[in-house]
């Protein structure tokens, strides 16, 4: 009976899974193994990295003493506003800003040792041998003469004789020339050996490099003799890149302004001073910055200053020396009023060429410069206007978003490089446009003052003489010491500003030495990894095999197919021999054949003289081995059998047996023999074997002739039991002319050689032809493996097979 569907899941479900994982456990220990190894060698030799970080504050508000806007350069975005967090992280991953701080620190050589064994001689300059950088540990120091081009990257070998000599060896590479202030390649140049004695303090020079060797504070002679040391020299460009491969900036949360800087890499005394300098510096530069607007700014009001400074002393001499030549004090009432409204119209008027003459500036320097970090503000002036002012803001923030975009040349930044520059081009074009139009205001203005002191000047002119040149001479004075007074202040703001400059930025915490746990190679989360790969490869592979897989791969299969009993299990056949039961009985594969001897009596209708015909689905399911053992297993119970060949266009058993097949079935079938011409004794007690024969051209019809049926018949009157070994019932159709004559036909199914469909399509074809009265034999069935399944106890079995090793002395022993 065929067992439902969702009991058979229910049934099978874990325990299959597991059990099939269990059938590659070699797999997945030999995985297991080689993971493990690659991790422990890796962990070995992979270099160890360390990670320290620093924090800095972005500010968003304005850090000069004059705060709350109201500095003279609070148009300058530079002072005050919200700072681009995006940009300022992009400036502190800037390679210029990295190789400033790996200038100021002058790590221009790089020292490295490792412990003197027996396996480090032999690996030295292999990964298997791990080394060590030394920094503030290193018991040498190497003063580099910048000035002279150096071989960079050529690996120098310090041998230590005393404390006051040493030699260099060197020489098994090539290398390149290096010059450090031009920051240029010179040369490649061939391996050159190098093998001399210095002292310590001498300048060792060559053509290709110059430099000194000095012992540090660390310097030890037990270490010398224990390590050997190394250093090469650095190129200051790719030395700038291998640290900003390990640097990140990142703002601590979502919407902080603290930034958290983290470098990684080989030293950690070395990544702590790294990352210190780079804060330095990014702050210098941004103080830099502001200082240099604030000088630009009074050298503008200097230069104004210097233009009204003659004038003013000119004007107070004339004014001196006109009052002491006239002794003239004061002038009439009516004078005095006309005068001072004379002073106001030549005041405003001043005040409208101040502005207008910084109008022209701007004009002009936006049409010569691309680069606006040198633009005055217009609070520098006398020009009030808040758009003016705002536009101004807006275009040096911009300039100094592209000054940081252009220093990282990304394809991320190019992108955002073209939108900075269009905005800045459209800001200019506006800036352009108030400008022209506010030169033109302030020329009429201009214009229209000069009309109304035209007016004023006529009737000056009927004022007495001396009160009128009096008059004009003071007002010439009074108007040069309203504007110098004027300049002065606004320098005197911009000095105070540049004094008391902040930079925007304050380091929160700053990189510490302390600590300097490795954080890579992370040795257990390796070996973590390494199990979990070794287990999930293997059970990929399996799944991947399990997918393509079209074979039958155990009993579950088989019974959830079909609904017809199972015969028996045939374990599999390790021995080199086919006649199993015959030469080995008291293998696991005799005993199943027993097993199946017995069931068999159990599924036959009972009695004897009985006719067994055995099939497959397809040629290599092991039938001929099932029906020589099975009949031999008949034979030694005492029944008198005999195996018929009859798979006569396939013939195999006849030579198991070494017997001779110039006659046989096909003889007889075409009367060109009688049975007792055809019946061959075997060794095996009780069983005799029939060939098939010459080769027939027409096997089915000779079995489909009323000659088969005499022949069985025939057959029946001298033995128990018939055996027949026929033909694939999946490939031919004489098998089914055959089962119309026997009493049991017995199905094989070999696991994992017989094909799932095949064997369904089998199934239907003797099902469609009427043949319902069959049992199944399940073939070469894996003891070892099923044991867990079906509980089977193999130290019941004399198997000197079982395993590798049992295999290879058995096979070493039959030769």
């Amino acid at each position: 009976m065929k067992i439902p569907e969702a009991e058979f899941q229910q049934s099978v479900n874990y325990k299959k899974v597991i059990q099939r994982f269990l059938d590659f456990k070699k797999l997945y220990i030999i995985s297991l193994v080689l993971f493990i190894i690659a991790a422990l060698v890796y962990n070995r030799i992979a270099d160890v990295k360390y990670e320290n970080s620093t924090t800095v504050l972005v500010s968003e508000t304005d850090r000069s003493a004059l705060g709350n806007g109201q500095d003279l350069l609070q148009g300058m975005s530079l002072f005050s506003g919200k700072n681009n967090i995006d940009n300022e992280i992009e400036i502190l991953s800037s390679f210029s800003l990295s190789k400033e701080a790996i200038q100021q620190l002058d790590i221009k050589a790089t020292i490295y040792s490792y412990e003197k064994t027996f396996f480090s001689d032999i690996l030295g300059n292999t990964p298997f041998v791990k080394k060590t950088i030394e920094y503030q540990s290193s018991p040498v120091k190497i003063v580099v003469d910048p000035t002279h081009s150096q071989a960079v990257y050529l690996p120098f070998e310090l041998q230590f004789i005393n404390d006051n000599s040493f030699k260099i060896v060197a020489g098994d590479n090539g290398f390149y020339l290096y010059n450090y202030i031009d920051n240029v390649i010179l040369a490649n140049v061939s391996p050159q050996i190098f093998n001399n004695i210095y002292h310590f303090g001498d300048e060792i020079r060559t053509k290709y490099f110059s430099f000194k060797v000095l012992k540090s504070d660390y310097f030890n002679k037990g270490f010398t003799q224990t390590h050997k040391l190394f250093f090469y020299l650095n190129n200051t460009n790719v030395q700038t890149y291998e640290f900003l491969g390990g640097l990140s900036v990142e703002p601590i949360t979502q919407n902080a302004t603290i930034l958290r800087i983290t470098e990684r890499g080989d030293n950690f005394y070395l990544i702590t001073d790294f990352l210190n300098q780079l804060t330095d510096v990014y702050l210098d530069r941004n103080l830099k910055k502001k200082n240099n607007a604030a000088s630009s700014t009074v050298s503008f009001i200097d230069a104004q200053i210097s233009d009204f400074q003659d004038s003013l002393s000119h004007a107070e001499s004339t004014l001196k020396n006109f009052r002491s030549s006239h002794q003239v004090m004061d002038l009439t009432y009516q004078g005095q009023q006309i005068y001072t409204k004379l002073d106001q119209l030549q005041t405003q008027r001043a005040t409208f060429t101040d502005q207008l003459r910084y109008f022209t500036y701007l004009k002009n320097y936006l049409d010569k410069n691309k680069d606006v970090s040198d633009l005055i503000a217009p609070s520098s002036s006398s020009v009030v206007d808040p758009i003016l002012t705002n536009l101004v803001s807006q275009l040096i923030t911009l300039n100094n978003e592209r000054a940081g975009m252009t220093k990282n040349n990304t394809e991320q930044t190019n992108i955002m490089l073209k939108d900075v520059n269009l905005k800045i081009e459209n800001i200019k074009k506006t800036i352009l446009e108030n400008v022209k139009y506010t030169i033109n205001n302030l020329s009429s203005s201009v214009k229209e003052i000069d009309y109304r002191i035209s007016k004023i000047s006529g009737q000056i002119s009927s004022m007495p003489k001396t009160e009128l040149q009096l008059k004009g001479i003071e007002r010439k004075f009074d108007l040069n010491n309203q504007i110098y007074t004027f300049l002065l202040q606004k320098r005197a703001e911009a000095q105070i500003t540049k004094a008391s400059s902040m930079p925007d930025y304050e380091v929160v915490e700053p990189a510490k030495d302390i600590g300097g746990n490795p954080v890579a190679p992370k040795k257990m989360l390796d070996l973590i990894v390494a199990i979990i790969l070794a287990l999930l490869l293997p059970t990929g592979y399996i799944m991947i095999v399990d997918f393509f897989n079209n074979k039958i791969r155990d009993i579950e299969e088989i019974e959830s197919m079909a609904d017809n009993p199972i015969l028996g299990k045939v374990f599999r056949n390790f021995r080199r021999t086919t006649l199993v039961v015959a030469k080995k009985p008291n293998s696991s594969v005799s005993e199943s054949f027993r097993s199946i001897r017995t069931n068999f009596q159990f599924f036959s209708s009972g009695g004897k003289k009985q006719v067994i015909l055995l099939t497959s689905s397809a040629s290599g399911d092991g039938k001929t081995f099932c029906a020589i053992n099975f009949a031999s297993a008949l034979a030694l119970n005492g029944q008198r059998t005999v195996l018929l060949e009859f798979d006569l266009r396939r013939p195999k058993i006849h030579q198991e047996f070494g017997s001779s097949n110039m006659i046989g079935i096909s003889s007889y079938l075409i009367d060109k023999a009688v049975i007792d011409d055809i019946i061959v004794q075997t060794e095996i007690p009780n069983l005799d074997l029939i060939s098939a024969g010459p080769a027939a051209p027409n096997p089915a019809e000779l079995i489909a002739s009323d000659k088969t049926s005499e022949f069985l018949e025939t057959l029946k009157e001298m033995y128990d039991y018939i055996i027949i070994d026929s033909a694939p019932v999946g490939i031919v159709s004489e098998t089914y002319l055959l089962m119309k004559y026997s009493d049991v036909n017995i199905f094989i199914v070999r696991l994992d050689s017989t094909v799932r469909e095949a064997f369904r399509n089998a199934l239907k074809g003797m099902h469609n032809n009427g043949f319902h009265n069959f049992s199944i034999l399940i073939n070469d069935l894996n003891i070892r493996k099923e044991s867990f399944k079906y509980g089977y106890d193999t130290k019941y079995y004399h198997d000197d097979s079982r395993g590798f090793l049992g295999r290879l002395f058995r096979r070493s022993k039959t030769a």
